[in-house]
């Protein structure tokens, strides 16, 4: 067939561009992320550890908040790498089944419910994200509570040194998911506007 009557081919140009930009998520953006906040997590240990010491200086809302924003941010650390990956594996699934296929005609109903599924999962991925910068700004609030009561609770607790290394993560992976939330949302729009399409989309003539 044709090229310019092929009508799966600008679903595999684009997959291949979002596998791109999943792939750096996956192996630049994330590796990093979760190397940066180490120093977030370690602290946050030693915050559940000392909570109740914590609470009766800086209030017991104060280490909640911290506690419950940090175990997201750590499960998403986890979490998000493993459904990029889910995507990337299906993302592949799509190129293969475009490239393999002697009639492009033939691979559109099952095109149709892979991409839908696709981009479902894209636009899962970009909620996590969301999610979690949401979370990091409630982190880098709270540790600033903490940070001015340093010089009390070192007197407790010598490690509370540590929460200008952890406030300094939280700056770093905020700054790195608000540039892949930019980026996803505009690609994002793209996907959906896609998928709608995809629906409606029958053999070339």
């Amino acid at each position: 067939m044709p090229e310019d009557n092929d009508p799966t081919k600008k679903y595999l140009e684009a997959v291949e561009r979002y596998q791109a930009n999943l792939f750096k998520l996956w192996k630049v953006t994330f590796k990093k992320a979760a190397s940066s906040l180490k120093a977030l997590i370690s602290f946050l240990k030693n915050v559940t550890k000392a909570a109740a010491q914590l609470a009766a200086t800086v209030g017991k809302k104060v280490v909640d908040r911290v506690l419950a924003a940090g175990q997201y941010v750590e499960e998403m650390v986890s979490k998000i790498p493993l459904v990029v990956k889910a995507a990337l594996r299906l993302g592949k699934k799509i190129i293969q089944l475009i490239r393999k296929a002697v009639d492009p005609n033939k691979i559109i109903g099952t095109l149709k419910k892979l991409f839908v599924r696709y981009v479902k999962m894209l636009r899962e991925i970009f909620g996590y994200i969301q999610e979690m910068a949401k979370q990091l700004d409630v982190l880098g609030t709270v540790l600033m509570v903490i940070n001015s009561f340093k010089r009390v609770l070192q007197v407790m607790l010598s490690w509370i040194a540590d929460v200008t290394r952890a406030n300094d993560a939280v700056v770093k992976v905020k700054r790195m998911l608000k540039k892949v939330i930019k980026e996803m949302r505009r690609e994002l729009k793209e996907a959906e506007k896609m998928r709608k399409e995809v629906v409606r989309l029958k053999p070339a003539a």
